[in-house]
């Protein structure tokens, strides 16, 4: 209606634009008749612009504004409704009796020109065309959509213009998907991917699913997949249907902590809707791997648990779990194992489980090659396996886990460092992040409300620093706090109560003693930026047992220890600090252990581990040890692990959580490919040497004759 008022109006001001030049043009042809050119060709030649003779001359003109202006205008037309002539009523839900919540005035011809929806739907001769009104039913949620985002998306269809926010963004997919507004569709995927996150992947998931968005719901999967074991300690998790909690469970790739975990998990999602969900148990708990569950757990937690005890599948499953633990552990015939190995090949553990592995990273091997290469000692299968190489040859450098990733900083050798690189274990891969802002070794890494400090430390032509500069991981970036009262150097750390960091550490003094260093041990406040000395670390546990043990001993000096984080109060560790240590924990270590150099020391929740390191300190004749002690906490005792794939020293080593898939069978990692032609380099440069060695003794031989 409106374009016919426009053409109307402009048809009338062309046609009495035109009388009106007629009437002004008539008499300047009578006016040049009477002066002697009345021929015709005299007539033209008058209105006729200046040219060559050649053809009629023409430019096209296109405005730029001109669409979105008309745009605008019908837009505005449309909240005021003028030339409307169909009405959009949008109803709540039919808990709510569908009654209609909100009502647009709209322009037919914008509607379907703007998508296909309409087009069908008014222009021919359905109901909506004859009487002008569409009834938009049937939403997901009970009220309806909301007005405001349905007049959002309206405006959209006339100027191609909308505003989405994660407020928003739900509504606004599901009416675009309701009007096939494809590309306001895609612009909502490509919106979620970025706003992605664990808190909300589960319900992305969903939504990709609901709307077809493939790509969305890959990138969603692929977060859940990883970090289920996060996922699963969200209430939003037991909000999901019974065939969409059936479908992650029986994902091989799940990464999760145990299947103990995964048992809790399928209890509480039934809880919270027993009448309806009990049906389901049976059903999910075969999916559950019961033989990586503890006997002591499957007799005690799951036996006893009501929806297993009322069910004879669910015990027989239960019953099967603990006759294979039981053949396992027996000594018996080789036909036996042969049997046990088929059975634990088909209940092998899910590729994505969580299972502890003590890593070691870096270190120097024997000849004094500096490595790259990377090693953990998996702890289920009591073996060695490979992982991915540091991007840099490592020694003297420092160590510290997080819930998410491992960080490595600073080297002494074969340059003094302040690299840092960083190890995900959901990837299995290294990344490097910001440098430190001091080039060290020896220092502390630790960390406190997942942010990290760097503590002390020397370098080259330094006695040592003072300094303590932090790392904020989403940042990327390091910066300098307040120094240390005192140097430190040959540092090992504890954190306390996410909040106060204990330090061992060794600061020069002026004494003919020793090497001129005494070891101290110290308090610094993350908060208040205090320091304070103190007698000793807390002894909470093994591990700071064991350091204090061998505090004032060259293999605690030169041996690297992994930081560790108690979750006690401040002042039940202040309770623990003694300066008197039992060294109960060293009877059972053998004696040649405590004078071995450049040892890697970590923990395992209460175990103790001591990997590598060499026997003698003299640089001629060093015996680089490939052997590895662990502490069992259970039989207190020390048990000799088998021995790392090759010797090294000045390793560091932490425990970690890596996925079931990355230690599966045998890997092999391909050295970064900066450091094989560091590699290829020296070779080269070594033959070379051994050439002009070789040349100068013929040389020499032939000046004797």
């Amino acid at each position: 209606l409106c374009l016919c008022v426009f053409c109307y109006f402009t048809d009338h001001y062309n046609f009495t634009l035109s009388s009106t030049n007629m009437a002004a043009a008539a008499p300047n042809i009578d006016d040049s008749s009477r002066n002697g050119g009345g021929s015709s060709g005299g007539g033209c030649a008058a209105t006729a612009l200046p040219g060559d003779g050649d053809a009629e001359e023409a430019e096209d003109f296109t405005s730029s504004s001109h669409c979105s202006e008309l745009s605008r205008r019908q837009n505005e037309q449309r909240k005021r409704g003028l030339f409307c002539d169909v009405t959009l009523a949008f109803s709540s839900g039919a808990a709510a009796g569908a009654v209609p919540s909100c009502e647009f005035a709209a322009h037919r011809s914008v509607l379907a020109a703007a998508t296909d929806y309409f087009t069908p739907l008014l222009g021919g001769q359905f109901s909506e065309s004859l009487s002008g009104r569409v009834e938009m039913k049937e939403w997901s949620s009970e009220m309806g959509p909301d007005p405001e985002t349905v007049e959002s998306v309206i405006q959209y269809m006339y100027t191609g213009e909308i505003r989405v926010s994660t407020c928003n963004v739900h509504e606004v997919l599901e009416l675009a998907d309701r009007f096939l507004l494809l590309q306001l569709k895609g612009f909502c995927g490509d919106f979620l991917k970025k706003k992605l996150s664990l808190a909300n992947c589960v319900a992305v998931h969903s939504l990709a699913h609901m709307y077809s968005l493939d790509q969305l719901a890959l990138k969603a999967a692929d977060m859940i997949r990883r970090n289920f074991h996060k996922v699963i300690q969200d209430e939003e998790f037991y909000t999901l249907p019974f065939h969409l909690v059936r479908d992650w469970l029986s994902d091989t790739e799940i990464t999760v902590d145990s299947e103990e975990v995964l048992f809790e998990a399928i209890v509480k999602w039934v809880q919270r809707s027993p009448e309806e969900r009990e049906r389901y148990f049976e059903e999910l708990f075969r999916l559950l791997r019961l033989p990586q569950i503890k006997p002591t757990f499957l007799t005690r937690m799951v036996k006893a648990e009501r929806l297993v005890a009322e069910n004879e599948a669910c015990l027989r499953l239960v019953s099967e779990a603990v006759e294979g633990h039981a053949i396992r552990f027996e000594n018996l015939k080789t036909a036996d194992l042969e049997f046990w190995a088929s059975y634990m090949a088909a209940f092998q553990p899910r590729f994505g489980q969580n299972m502890d592995v003590i890593m070691v990273v870096g270190g120097v091997s024997e000849g004094g090659d500096y490595l790259s290469e990377c090693v953990g000692y998996f702890v289920y299968e009591d073996r060695w396996v490979n992982l991915p190489h540091i991007h840099n040859h490592l020694d003297g450098h420092a160590i510290t886990a997080t819930e998410s990733h491992v960080y490595v900083a600073g080297s002494m050798e074969p340059g003094f460092a302040k690299t840092v690189e960083r190890y995900s274990p959901n990837r299995n891969t290294w990344e490097q992040v910001s440098n430190l802002t001091t080039r060290k070794h020896s220092f502390g890494l630790t960390c406190v409300k997942d942010i990290l400090y760097s503590i002390g430390g020397h370098g080259n032509f330094s006695p040592g620093f003072k300094d303590v500069s932090v790392y904020e991981p989403e940042q990327d970036k390091w910066h300098n706090l307040e120094s240390a009262p005192k140097i430190l150097r040959d540092v090992k750390a504890i954190s306390v109560e996410d909040r106060y960091v204990y330090i061992s550490a060794r600061t020069p003094v002026d004494t003919d003693s020793d090497d001129g260093l005494k070891t101290i041990t110290t308090r610094y406040d993350t908060e208040s930026r205090q320091w304070q000395d103190v007698d000793s670390l807390p002894l909470i546990d093994n591990y700071c047992v064991f350091q204090m043990a061998v505090a004032h001993t060259n293999f605690y000096n030169t041996a690297s220890c992994c930081p560790k984080r108690y979750a006690v109060r401040e002042e039940a560790a202040r309770q623990k600090i003694s300066a008197r240590i039992s060294d109960e924990i060293l009877e059972s270590l053998p004696p040649e252990v405590i004078s071995i150099e450049g040892a890697a020391v970590c923990y395992f929740g209460e175990d103790v581990f001591i990997i590598g390191g060499w026997k003698n300190s003299d640089d001629v004749d060093k015996q680089y040890r490939k052997e590895a002690y662990r502490y069992c906490a259970e039989r207190k005792r020390w048990m000799l692990l088998p021995p790392m794939p090759q010797p090294r020293c000045r390793a560091t080593a932490c425990h970690i959580r890596i996925p079931y898939r990355y230690l599966y069978g045998s890997q092999r990692y391909p050295m970064p490919q900066n450091l094989a032609r560091q590699r290829d380099r020296m070779q080269q440069m070594q033959q070379l040497h051994r050439r002009t060695l070789t040349l100068r003794r013929q040389l020499q031989s032939q000046i004797e004759c």
